[in-house]
């Protein structure tokens, strides 16, 4: 039961929806308050915290290479992964280097939901 929802489209684009919607709402609330009052940042460093989250929405190209080893619903479901495990792990590091590495995760998840989303809506 649980392999046929998870190969139904139908099934996929809702999840998507919101998915998509909830994790990066969540991630920008928790951010917002998190590098301030647990993290200490200052300014340059969310400034800099905030260029690192759009590196992987400039190689969001990039999908198109991966498409060739993974079929674009796989590809949707591990960026789900990927957008989760980032929000999830973000309060775990309070350290500069911790929540750039799950900014990282969190935004590669996030922009390669993002590409594939209208593709697999068309299909």
């Amino acid at each position: 039961m649980l392999n046929k929802i998870f190969k139904s489209r139908v099934a996929l684009l809702y999840i998507l929806s919101i998915s998509m919607v909830f994790s990066f709402s969540a991630w920008m609330s928790l951010l917002n308050n998190f590098v301030i009052e647990i993290a200490h940042f200052n300014g340059k460093q969310i400034g800099f915290l905030q260029s690192i989250r759009e590196i992987p929405g400039f190689l969001a190209f990039s999908v198109i290479f991966i498409l060739f080893f993974v079929s674009q619903q796989r590809l949707a479901y591990i960026s789900m992964i990927g957008l989760g495990a980032g929000v999830a792990a973000t309060g775990i590091f309070p350290s500069t280097l911790g929540l750039y590495a799950t900014t990282i995760i969190m935004s590669l998840g996030f922009h390669y939901l993002a590409t594939i989303n209208q593709s697999l809506s068309l299909q």
